[in-house]
């Protein structure tokens, strides 16, 4: 099965439309199937809805993507074939952003806001939720019915530390949810093919451009575009050599077939 890699682009913008249509290519040429922009209508309520003060409230406009700017990074990721997505934070702001999004994404701070997740059913596209800071008591896979979600595992850490990626949980949540994946905040260029390994089905990596200023936020967590090439490859690379995962010879051993020791002879 082909792993979903998504590209978060986030706010590596850095406030400049022309830096997130360059974000859209350098996803595109990276082998990305998806880019990934956040949208947050209000600067200030972000801050309150999440309690961060001042400090982060200023951050929060100085990288507000305006709402103008969706239709114009659809239409560019259109065109670069690659699918668009866009997290909201607000119930009000999911009506903004689902023309033009493939599917839904939910980040981990919003995940136990379970009125925020009805709040997409009604647009009939598939939802992923990321899940960092969350036990497993808090887990709630049938909340939301039968709708098509993935459900990501997540260390809401930023960068996170590679002996807390604890990538392993994947398994764990693939007992409770049939789709699984990761939204990947180390700086590891293989987590991601560990994480396909253990059954995720999406993926999720911050990218930077090279010209993305070192002091925005998402800067540590990102990779550039070089880096999240050879992320990508390294995720195919693990799809073709885990294989379907049957117990059967493969064409490659048929010239060693004929030396096999047979104990019992027919």
């Amino acid at each position: 099965m082909r792993t979903y890699i998504i590209a978060e682009a986030g706010s590596c913008h850095d406030g400049d439309l022309q830096k997130a249509k360059a974000l859209i290519r350098a996803a595109r040429e990276a082998g990305a199937d998806a880019v990934k922009f956040q949208f947050w209508s209000s600067a200030e309520t972000l801050a309150q809805r999440r309690r961060t003060g001042p400090t982060y409230q200023a951050i929060y406009a100085k990288y507000q993507m305006p709402q103008g700017w969706l239709p114009i990074l659809a239409d560019e990721a259109r065109r670069a074939g690659v699918g668009f997505l866009c997290t909201t934070y607000f119930a009000s702001d999911i009506e903004v952003v689902a023309p033009y999004v493939s599917r839904f994404k939910v980040a981990s701070f919003e995940a136990q806001d379970e009125a925020f997740l009805l709040a997409h059913l009604g647009f009939g596209k598939p939802l992923i939720v990321s899940t960092g800071m969350m036990r497993r008591r808090e887990w709630k896979p049938t909340m939301l019915g039968n709708i098509d979600i993935t459900w990501l595992h997540c260390v809401s850490a930023y960068p996170c530390p590679d002996q807390e990626a604890n990538i392993a949980a994947i398994r764990l949540m693939r007992v409770m949810w049939d789709k699984v994946g990761y939204s990947d905040h180390t700086e590891s260029l293989a987590s991601g093919a560990i994480a396909v390994a253990c059954g995720a089905v999406v993926l999720e990596k911050h990218l930077r451009l090279n010209e993305t200023d070192p002091g925005n936020p998402d800067y540590a967590t990102a990779l550039d575009p070089l880096e999240f090439g050879d992320y990508v490859d390294l995720v195919r690379q693990a799809e073709v050599l885990l294989g379907d995962g049957r117990k059967e010879p493969q064409a490659a051993e048929a010239a060693m077939a004929p030396y096999r020791v047979k104990v019992h002879e027919d």
